[in-house]
């Protein structure tokens, strides 16, 4: 059992939480038994620790636990996992354009998965997808999809020649209802406050907008998920 908090592989899991420690070790952590199944069916679960014979992994005491956790209540098994290496473009693809609350980002992951938008483009000043919040807000989508980096402009250029294309804008869009069927669409969500960038702005693409009553606005993680569902339905089989 691990019950030193200094620990040379604790202090390599608590290196983990940081961007330059998961660059450095082409790791990253995901914290209870849920998660470190998702990532063993995945194939991407490097080691396990835990503090109770029922799960696998190498046994710890609750504090080296509480140490090597980010929830406030430490779980009983966290995982240490490679990370994710797929660059595909699939038919549906959702680009983030500065997506900065990482409980937003998990959560159109977990959409993503669901309506079949299987690539994410995450644009710059987008939360990083391993941020544990994300990690955990995605329920293990993070291990079924494929991302994507780079320069938006230039991405969008590139599969504007294959696929329809939609930003989003209230006061410039019309509602996702009245979108044509079409084989491959890309979904581009914005900021929280501040919507899309204006680069993409400058692009002039068509532009969606949930048609909805009594509130001003919806969070983008719900307005994302609605949009994903619609355009899911009009794709052609």
């Amino acid at each position: 059992m691990i019950s030193s908090l200094t620990n040379e592989r604790v202090k390599k899991i608590i290196k983990l939480y940081t961007p330059k420690g998961r660059k450095e070790a082409g790791l990253f952590v995901v914290e209870g038994p849920h998660l470190v199944k998702e990532a063993k069916e995945a194939g991407l679960l490097v080691e396990a620790y835990t503090t109770s014979d029922k799960y696998e992994g190498e046994l710890v005491s609750v504090e080296v636990m509480k140490k090597i956790c980010k929830t406030d209540t430490p779980t009983a098994q966290i995982g240490v996992c490679k990370l994710t290496d797929k660059h595909e473009i699939s038919d549906l693809i959702l680009v983030l354009d500065g997506i900065q609350d990482p409980g937003n980002l998990g959560t159109l992951m977990r959409s993503a998965k669901a309506f079949g938008f299987e690539t994410i483009f995450l644009a710059d000043k987008t939360v990083d997808i391993y941020n544990d919040k994300a990690i955990r807000s995605s329920q293990g989508a993070i291990f079924k999809l494929n991302f994507i980096y780079g320069n938006k402009i230039d991405f969008i250029n590139q599969i504007n020649k294959t696929h329809h294309i939609f930003s989003t804008n209230v006061s410039k869009g019309y509602s996702v209802e009245a979108v044509q069927p079409f084989k491959k669409f890309v979904l581009i969500l914005g900021n929280e406050g501040n919507g899309v960038s204006q680069e993409i702005n400058d692009l002039e693409l068509e532009n969606l907008y949930i048609p909805i009553i009594n509130t001003e606005s919806l969070n983008v993680s719900v307005a994302g998920a609605i949009l994903m569902y619609e355009l899911a339905k009009k794709t052609l089989k």
